[in-house]
């Protein structure tokens, strides 16, 4: 009797995978419909073992032996097969796994996600056992390993937003270990006023935040890495801080209305980002008028001490995702902002975003003048 594997994937439908009963599969064959194999062990045949539970099929990396079972006519490894290459890989849950340049769709049976074997590394060779099953092994590549730092000059007190990408030649590598600095005056974000960080990139090869100065100097950001080859990789970027124009200060008012505060910003690929603090720790936050309650990171409210006040369900890359609601109280342009209800996403990357709601529950009026890079809130 066939055992099925549920694939979940993106898609609402749930997918379901045939294992084969008491044979193991080859890496990749078709076979016909109904016709069951009783070859003897070749490489082009399905292989009969009882030596291993049911559905499942004998692998080895390394000598070492991995759990991997058949899906069809493919031979799927588990996960930590990945590992074992040292292949740099981020698991998104649902079988759903960020590799450089792109993604896996494996499947999850059993609480274990499991890969086809094809996609262990960049690279594979499979050799068959006597017995039945496989040693699976790397073969070599090029590599071109590098750091790309992405940011634009701004003006004192103006966030320069910092966009690093680690590369293998022109694809992201996901969920890699970087250490950035800066030097002089200025300091990264989000953090205690820190000029040196301990951070990785996200699922797509990223990571994005910024850094802040109030003195007027060109601040060099430094980005090291240990590539998957044991190589330090280091990329230095300049930013450029210019003196504050006085005129920045000036903001349109409507009758009766009072200015709350203004903090500058700057608009970097399309988004607005302007800084601001909560107690002793700085954080860039992006202004997005088409979210309705703010949104912060899991590094943010971590940072930040943010309390689970409840689960809630929200839109995330693999479908539906668990994220709580919780407050947050702000310093922005030197007016305090207390107990702002808010949802931490552990799923969601990139900076945290200042939303809809929180102009909209207060009343307050916002003015964006992008001839004087400032934001203003009235009430």
């Amino acid at each position: 009797m066939a055992a099925t594997v549920s694939a979940k994937t993106v898609s609402p439908h749930t997918v379901q995978h045939r294992v084969a009963g008491t044979h193991a599969a080859k890496p990749s064959a078709k076979r016909a419909a109904g016709k069951a194999v009783q070859k003897a062990p070749t490489k082009a045949a399905l292989v009969k073992t009882n030596a291993l539970a049911h559905g499942h099929v004998r692998a080895l990396i390394g000598g070492k032996q991995y759990d991997a079972i058949a899906v069809g006519d493919t031979t799927y490894v588990a996960l930590s097969g990945m590992a074992a290459m040292k292949t740099p890989y981020e698991d998104l849950g649902g079988g759903k796994i960020a590799v450089t340049g792109g993604y896996v769709q494996g499947v999850v049976y059993g609480g274990t996600t499991y890969v086809p074997w094809q996609k262990l590394a960049a690279k594979v060779k499979a050799t068959p056992l006597k017995g039945g099953g496989f040693t699976f092994s790397s073969l070599p590549v090029n590599h071109h390993y590098q750091i790309e730092i992405d940011t634009q000059n701004t003006t004192v007190g103006s966030p320069a937003p910092l966009q690093i990408a680690t590369l293998d030649g022109m694809n992201t590598v996901p969920n890699q270990n970087i250490t950035i600095t800066t030097t002089g005056f200025s300091t990264l974000t989000p953090s205690s006023g820190s000029t040196t960080l301990h951070t990785a990139t996200d699922y797509s090869g990223m990571w994005f935040n910024g850094v802040e100065d109030n003195t007027a100097e060109t601040a060099y950001v430094t980005v090291s890495w240990v590539d998957p080859a044991g190589k330090t990789v280091q990329q230095t970027a300049a930013v450029k801080f210019a003196p504050a124009a006085s005129s920045q200060t000036a903001a349109p008012q409507a009758a009766g209305e009072t200015l709350l505060a203004s903090v500058p910003i700057t608009t970097f690929q399309n988004g607005v980002f302007f800084n601001a603090s909560s107690g002793k720790d700085n954080l860039t936050l992006q202004l997005d008028t088409g979210a309705y309650e703010p949104l912060f990171t899991a590094a943010d409210a971590k940072l930040l001490h943010l309390p689970n006040l409840g689960s809630i369900a929200v839109s995330g890359i693999g479908g539906q995702d668990q994220a709580y609601m919780s407050e947050v109280s702000l310093d922005i342009g030197g007016q305090h902002f207390a107990d702002i209800p808010c949802i931490v996403d552990p799923s969601y990357t990139g900076i945290s975003l200042l939303g809809f709601g929180f102009f909209q529950a207060n009343g307050y009026d916002l003015f964006v003048s992008q001839k004087y890079n400032m934001l203003s809130i009235f009430h």
